[in-house]
């Protein structure tokens, strides 16, 4: 249930954030209010698994500083609803930020568990707006729990953590939504999941995407021991 939760939104991260060097918040694309943007995604043999779309619904500026509340919904190879909510990326001083707890989909993942209750904590993943080949990155985390409502026991501890980003250079790229300079990013995921306070299996992956400044992620690449195992594509921007 968490994963299902979960995975669909790490695309959010990848998507909603923009940066362009030397510029005023103002200026980036997927901040301001009505803006829309659509991904689609594929295994690794090129069948299309699914579908995101995001929208702007909201805007707060103050100054050179910027907050967007961004409406997501996930759709399956079918075209049905999977998953739905909102999240928050910002912009100060010509940074991108976003709020790491914002990746849950609090009303997915507590479908059917009225007895429990969650609560998210997690850091701020930052995107600055001077970018350069060679450059690391800020690593992030995030940490979910589930608890009983009545006793208070912890049920269910979920923790995410993106580290060893780094900008490996910068590359023409071509998706369906059109052709980019964009900077190579590479960074490693991990999750770690405890139920009852017991180890459960977690999960490793390497992403490498492909980031433009002004729009953000248009193609992002998911492996696991080496091998492809999805990668997501822009498909339009309205």
């Amino acid at each position: 249930m968490i994963r299902k939760a979960f995975l669909p939104l790490l695309c959010c991260l990848l998507v909603a954030v923009a940066s362009k060097a030397q510029s005023s918040c103002s200026d980036y694309l997927l901040l301001r209010e009505n803006a829309k943007y659509e991904l689609l995604t594929y295994d690794q043999k090129d069948r299309q698994t699914g579908r995101m779309t995001y929208h702007v619904r909201e805007t707060d500026t103050s100054g050179d500083k910027v907050e967007a509340t961004i409406q997501s919904q996930v759709y399956d190879n079918k075209g049905k609803l999977a998953t739905e909510g909102d999240f928050k990326v910002g912009c100060e001083d010509g940074s991108i930020w976003m709020d790491m707890r914002s990746l849950m989909n609090r009303q997915n993942a507590m479908e059917g568990q009225p007895d429990m209750e969650m609560t998210v904590e997690g850091d701020k993943m930052l995107y600055p707006g001077n970018l350069q080949p060679g450059q690391a990155l800020e690593d992030g985390s995030m940490t979910m729990e589930m608890k009983n409502k009545g006793n208070g026991q912890s049920m269910m501890t979920m923790v995410m953590k993106v580290t060893d980003r780094k900008v490996e250079g910068k590359e023409s790229i071509q998706v369906p939504a059109g052709t980019y300079d964009s900077y190579k990013i590479k960074y490693n995921t991990e999750v770690e999941n405890r139920a009852m306070g017991m180890k459960m299996p977690g999960m490793r992956l390497e992403t490498v995407e492909y980031y433009v400044p002004g729009i953000g992620m248009v193609r992002s690449e998911t492996y696991r021991n080496g091998k492809l195992q999805s990668y997501t594509v822009l498909s339009k921007i309205e």
